[in-house]
């Protein structure tokens, strides 16, 4: 064997080497993927049976013992979020409307989306007026 072949053979034995490493590495990237896919699902399924008791703890049906805690913190949670969407919408001038969500100015009588009558909002100026004319007849 010359020099020649014997480094022709070694470059073969190489690149066959390196290709089936190569499959290797593609298919275990599948895999992970795949993994990665199913632990996805699995956390999405956890996620709809926590929302299926909570709805049930909402409802006021019976939920699983030791559960009600959770429930408890998530309900304080949602006051939260109302509470500051509120103060949001203090600062912007605007009132949401009960019937179908629309934002609309402080002193709209009625929604232009859906009609329906809404009730007068007192800006933050004027309840702080309110307010402290309300301390000044107290004293």
């Amino acid at each position: 064997m010359s020099i020649f072949e014997n480094f022709s053979k070694k470059i073969t034995e190489t690149a066959k080497a390196a290709a089936k490493k190569s499959g290797d590495i593609v298919e275990i990237t599948k895999l992970n993927m795949s993994i990665g896919a199913e632990e996805d699902k699995i956390k999405r399924t956890y996620m709809e049976i926590g929302k299926t008791i909570y709805e049930r703890f909402c409802k006021g049906e019976g939920v699983p013992e030791g559960l009600e805690d959770f429930c408890e913190k998530i309900r304080g949670y949602e006051n939260n979020i109302s509470e500051m969407k509120e103060k949001i919408n203090v600062l912007k001038n605007i009132k949401i409307c009960p019937s179908c969500n629309a934002e609309l100015e402080l002193d709209t009588n009625y929604c232009p989306k859906c009609g329906m009558k809404q009730e007068k909002v007192k800006t933050e100026e004027q309840q702080k007026e309110e307010d402290s004319n309300n301390e000044e007849a107290q004293k």
